[in-house]
Order: C-alpha cells, then sequence, then structure tokens
C-alpha cells in the first residue's frame, strides 16, 4: 500500500516548514552573535584591557577556572585563573590583569583574573558569525 499524495504533500510541507525555521533561527543566532562581536571591537578599540582567547579550560573548582589563554596581540600563551567565574573556552575577553606566582603549579607567571578586570567578552562563535556575516 503506497501513501496518498495528500500525504506525501503534508509530509513534505512540515519537512519545509522545519527546515526553513531551522535555517532563519541560525541565521539570527548568527547575527546576534555578530553584532556582540562589533560591540566588543568598539569596546576594544576605547584601549581599556588587553585582548585574550581562552584556549583550554583544564579545571572548573568552586571558586574559578583554570586555562591557558593566548594574548591576540602577541600569540603568547599563558596559564591563568580566573577568580569566581567559569570562564568559556573559545571566549575572547578584554581584560586589565596581572601575572604572579602560582603556588600549587609553581609557575612564575599565572595571569590572575578578579572579575572587575574583565572589562568586556563575547562567546567565541561571535567572531566566527562575524566572519559570516562579513562574507
Amino acid at each position: 500500500m503506497h501513501p496518498s499524495p495528500g500525504v506525501l504533500v503534508a509530509v513534505a510541507l512540515v519537512v519545509a516548514v522545519t527546515v526553513a525555521l531551522a535555517v532563519r533561527s541560525r541565521r539570527k543566532r548568527t547575527a546576534a552573535l555578530a553584532a556582540q562581536w562589533q560591540a566588543f571591537q568598539q569596546h576594544r578599540s576605547s584601549g581599556q584591557g588587553q585582548l585574550l582567547q581562552v584556549i583550554r579550560v583544564y579545571q572548573h573548582g568552586r571558586r574559578g577556572s583554570k586555562a591557558v589563554v593566548t594574548w591576540c596581540d602577541t600569540g603568547r600563551q599563558q596559564d591563568a585563573w580566573f577568580w569566581n567565574w567559569h570562564v568559556p573556552a573559545g571566549a575572547y575577553l578584554l581584560v586589565n590583569a596581572s601575572s604572579g606566582y602560582g603556588p600549587h603549579s609553581h609557575n612564575p607567571n599565572v595571569l590572575y583574573v578578579q572579575p572587575g578586570q574583565v572589562r568586556a567578552w563575547v562567546p567565541g562563535q561571535a567572531a566566527r558569525a562575524a566572519q559570516r556575516v562579513g562574507q
């Protein structure tokens, strides 16, 4: 027994509407992330903070996160401790923070970031969304 043409048309319509809604939702999210990136870049141009990206988060503790960050201007990587924040991997941040000795890892150059030292941040997807919108 074969489905009737009416059933096939109804199924095709449901699939088409679902795909259209998914595409529209993705476009809206991409546009929103691109706008966040643009606002972040405007904040960056004000000169309040240095740009870094969180490359990898290797520990979430009760009082913060340990991560590896890359300074975007130099490409230099550094261990970092984010007090009272579970920082997301991939995020871009503008920070005014200082480095010091890390007693747990015996690392003489750990970046310590207090919550008030993060001037602005965006998820890593924001940069990729801005590239897609700009194309």
